[in-house]
């Protein structure tokens, strides 16, 4: 989790998870924003997504993570923020949406043990597939529900394991959306947490929760990985997930 704290304002990297195409509401980062001085939650004013480009990458090494290094352009907004809770930020979604690539919601009872792949922006927006093996699976847990290890011989060599700026990046096991990134073990930076997509979706869509139905439509458009989601429907996924950097303004 990381912030850096400019008078009343946040400015932070991080990754979009999901995108509703019918109602635009947007989930990221699968974890609260903090602020840096006192490692508490925020209470949001106002704040916005807007594009980042990634410039170059700190490694990672135990005891020490690293960080995705970015720039970014106000002018570009992608959304607005409107709360930040424990399982991530929500908000609107302001950019016109692709329908036509989908993929379906795995339900954390699906969720196996072995490997899975992670999404994620490393490089000027080129995103790649990266192995990970999950190591366990905590059905019970509010957002640490997938702890999983990086395996990916191409990503250790890119990152040292993981990095901040990489919470939200989606996670996939057997074609289905299963979490996404949410924390690293400071001592092991080969290994880290993942939430549930559910619990992100359940977030989003408070107001609109249906109970008992379990799928959920997602997609993904242009170079962000997000995904849309209807309350009683099978669904089909495209995967290409993108850096965001979102300005928090505080109460």
């Amino acid at each position: 989790k990381t912030g850096l704290y400019v008078k009343d304002n946040l400015l932070g990297n991080g990754t979009l998870t999901y995108i509703d195409p019918k109602t635009k509401i947007y989930g990221a980062l699968g974890h609260n924003v903090i602020e840096s001085n006192t490692k508490s939650r925020v209470e949001i004013k106002d704040g916005s997504i807007f594009k980042s480009v990634i410039s170059s990458v700190t490694k990672s090494s135990d005891g020490n993570p690293g960080s995705i290094n970015t720039k970014f352009y106000k002018d570009k907004v992608y959304g607005t923020i409107n709360k930040n809770v424990e399982s991530g930020i929500f908000g609107n979604y302001l950019e016109s949406i692709d329908n036509d690539a989908l993929i379906e919601v795995a339900s954390i009872d699906e969720v196996k043990l072995g490997e899975a792949s992670i999404y994620t922006n490393l490089y000027n927006n080129d995103v790649r597939e990266y192995k990970i093996n999950i190591l366990r699976v905590d059905k019970g847990g509010k957002i640490k529900n997938i702890y999983f290890e990086v395996t990916d011989e191409a990503l250790l060599n890119k990152t040292g394991g993981i990095v901040q700026g990489m919470s939200g990046s989606p996670i996939v096991q057997n074609g289905k959306l299963i979490g996404a990134v949410t924390h690293v073990l400071i001592d092991d930076v080969t290994t880290g947490y993942g939430i549930s997509i559910i619990t992100m979706l359940e977030e989003g869509e408070k107001n609109n929760w249906f109970s008992g139905q379990l799928f959920y439509n997602l997609m993904l458009f242009d170079s962000q990985f997000q995904a849309s989601f209807t309350m009683s429907s099978i669904v089909l996924v495209a995967i290409n997930p993108s850096s965001f950097c979102a300005l928090v303004v505080l109460e």
